[in-house]
């Protein structure tokens, strides 16, 4: 939205290319306001007030769209975006204002809102071929990524429940992580110890899968990547690489990508073998 002396240098320019107002005044058409006309001319303080009229009409408009904006955002169906903003706000411990989907936070303060809201990662997504909203979550434990307690799980379950659209079939994904696994051939500078580029290496593996978005894809490519650029290394070639979903004993390959079932993935040290092989040019 404009400011008040946007609008009023805009019409000051306007002003100043009026022919006919040149020739009243006795100006040349284009020459600057103030050069002709003082802070306190009866021309300067008519334009700002004028000014002032026009931004409170673009104000009260602005305001006007947004409130329009907001009742047709909620008489529509609500897109997967919103349900994820939703889950993101459920505040362990508190019960929704009657009829509403809001909280009371009147008598709490911004420490209090943060600690009630527990689930600290959310991602909704429709599936393609049935009529069902797939929400995962997960809340956090000496920082890192954890599944909700079962009471807490309950308690989302029933707030979704009265704060979602008639109709919406919701699955909610509350879970560890996906266990990841990989087997990678480091071809490594002779010049280093093999020592220091494998540590190096497990610490960029790690860092990957940690820093992937939550329900953000993992990708074979991009591993490699976060590998090949690590001192040391000449060549990082992957020979394999597999995931372990929570609840099953079966691990599945991972064909190039990997959406993580539980939202996140995890993985051990024992779960990342490293073949340390010195490059020579001979490979």
């Amino acid at each position: 939205m404009r400011t008040i002396e946007e609008i009023k240098q805009e019409m000051q320019e306007a002003f100043m290319l009026s022919e006919p107002l040149a020739t009243a005044y006795g100006f040349e058409t284009g020459t600057a306001f103030s050069s002709v006309f003082s802070k306190v001319s009866i021309e300067n303080l008519l334009l700002y007030i004028v000014a002032v009229g026009i931004y409170v009409l673009e104000a009260l408009f602005a305001e006007h769209k947004t409130d329009v904006d907001a009742a047709i955002e909620a008489t529509l169906p609500h897109r997967p975006k919103w349900y994820r903003d939703k889950v993101l706000g459920f505040m362990a411990g508190k019960t929704l204002v009657g009829d509403t989907d809001q909280y009371d936070t009147t008598d709490m303060t911004d420490e209090d809102i943060e600690a009630a809201r527990v689930v600290k990662y959310a991602a909704a997504t429709e599936s393609a071929d049935a009529s069902i909203l797939t929400i995962k979550v997960a809340g956090e434990a000496d920082g890192e990524r954890a599944p909700l307690d079962a009471e807490t799980e309950t308690a989302l379950l029933a707030y979704l429940r009265e704060v979602k659209d008639a109709g919406v079939r919701i699955a909610l994904v509350n879970q560890e992580a996906d266990q990841f696994r990989c087997t990678v051939d480091i071809y490594y500078d002779a010049m280093l110890t093999s020592a220091t580029v494998e540590s190096a290496c497990r610490k960029a593996i790690g860092q990957y899968i940690q820093n992937l978005p939550f329900n953000g894809e993992y990708t074979n490519m991009a591993l490699i990547d976060a590998l090949q650029a690590v001192e040391g290394v000449r060549i990082a070639e992957l020979r394999s690489s597999g995931v372990t979903v929570s609840g099953s004993q079966t691990e599945t390959a991972i064909n190039a990508r990997h959406t993580p079932e539980a939202g996140y993935m995890k993985a051990e040290e024992t779960d990342v073998t490293l073949n340390m092989i010195v490059y020579d040019g001979q490979v």
